[in-house]
């Protein structure tokens, strides 16, 4: 398929604009796909397609037109006028999400939900941050069950506390690398942790409170702790007692809702629209 995208940033002369990042994007992916692509500042008279970024500047060109909607207000009464107007001669409004294409309420306005530009999520840090006794009181070995059960390229550990070394032990042989395990109490430390981490998880049930979760919620930290003592008070972020409430908390603080929300996916939406416009 033959592709004009009319990117009007490039005939006003801006160089790094959005505008002109979704148009060498979905360019780049097109070609990948195996269709003829042309980015210029005027629609062309000979491409199957010409989808206009943006819809504002909008000229209608050979084939099928298809306009980006973005940049306005709802407010912006005009703009959304212009664009009715311009819809009685393009074939469709495309928006970035279905709040605003239902402002327009009409069969030629659609949605795609954005792309993002893939960068590598770094791992959630969890600070755990209290000594363990023989009896296991602090319920440590839920931190080991645990351990087994998620992705090791979505977290990071760093313990402080006594007696952590054969749960330590054990993860690093699970193959628990993204993980450091300061066994004796110091200050700098503590405050270093708590600067650079996520959350703070304590497992302990029948303690009054943990120091740790003030000073995590004091720092900033979100909290994964058992509602006990002054835990109540401070308010905890997730609240658990059982192993599968633990479970259940960080499969969903592993969970990323806009990892599909490729350029590649992107594309291929557009395209869906194009080849059907086209029949």
């Amino acid at each position: 398929m033959k592709i004009r995208l009319v990117n009007y940033e490039q005939g006003m002369g801006i160089k790094d604009g959005i505008l002109t990042k979704y148009a060498q994007k979905m360019g780049d992916e097109l070609v990948k796909l195996g269709h003829q692509v042309e980015i210029e500042a005027e629609p062309s008279q000979t491409a199957e397609v010409n989808h206009h970024i943006n819809f504002l500047p909008y000229k209608k060109g050979s084939g099928v037109n298809t306009l980006m909607v973005t940049h306005f207000l709802e407010n912006e009464k005009d703009k959304i006028e212009l664009l009715r107007n311009h819809l009685k001669t393009a074939d469709m409004g495309i928006c970035f999400s279905k709040e605003t294409m239902d402002r327009f309420n009409q069969d030629k306005v659609t949605y795609i939900l954005p792309a993002h530009d893939g960068l590598k999520r770094r791992p959630l840090v969890i600070a755990i941050l209290t000594k363990v006794y023989p009896d296991g009181r602090k319920r440590e070995k839920m931190v080991l069950e645990l351990s087994k059960n998620i992705d090791k390229e979505k977290f990071a550990f760093r313990i402080m506390g006594n007696g952590w070394r054969p749960i330590v032990d054990e993860m690093i042989k699970d193959g628990w690398n993204n993980l450091e395990y300061f066994e004796d109490f110091d200050y700098g430390i503590h405050k270093a942790i708590l600067d650079s981490s996520d959350y703070l998880l304590y497992t302990g049930l029948e303690d009054e409170g943990a120091m740790s979760v003030l000073d995590a919620t004091q720092a900033g930290l979100k909290t994964i702790a058992p509602l006990r003592g002054f835990h109540i008070d401070i308010g905890i972020d997730y609240p658990f007692v059982t192993q599968e409430e633990l479970q259940s908390i960080f499969d969903k603080l592993a969970e990323n809702k806009v990892e599909g929300w490729t350029w590649e996916k992107y594309v291929k939406e557009h395209l869906k629209i194009w080849e059907q416009k086209s029949q």
